[in-house]
């Protein structure tokens, strides 16, 4: 029943476009022909709008940023350095490694879906 409620409005659409009611006068085309100029794009419009959006992306970005305090100053990095020394394979997505964090080892295990602590090394490494 949908089908057949589908297709007689698609016909009834079509006989209603082809109909002499909805085909305006000569004057309406007329006037349109004229006023066709008056949509064509100007282009230095569309690159100003096209850099205005692009500006107010990198503005919403720069006042994100601050209002979120992203940055971090260099005291807070230098004091929470983490580094891999050194990492030694076990498997297919196993592995051991040995990370600083502030002057400490320690010893950790990775796989593909956790991290596990295992032990803190008391000794200096980079000897």
């Amino acid at each position: 029943m949908k089908k057949i409620l589908f297709c007689l409005s698609i016909i009834s659409t079509a006989a209603l476009a082809n109909s002499e009611l909805y085909q305006g006068s000569e004057e309406i085309k007329e006037v349109l022909k004229q006023n066709n100029s008056m949509y064509e794009p100007n282009y230095f419009s569309l690159f100003l709008g096209l850099f205005f959006v692009i500006g107010l992306v990198y503005l919403t970005g720069i006042v994100y940023q601050k209002l979120t305090k992203v940055k971090l100053s260099q005291q807070e990095n230098e004091l929470n350095k983490i580094q891999i020394v050194s990492t030694t394979s076990l498997g297919q997505n196993k592995a051991l490694h040995v990370i600083k964090i502030n002057d400490e080892y320690s010893l950790i295990g990775a796989t593909q879906n956790n991290i596990s602590f295992l032990k803190d090394i008391k000794q200096n490494i980079e000897g």
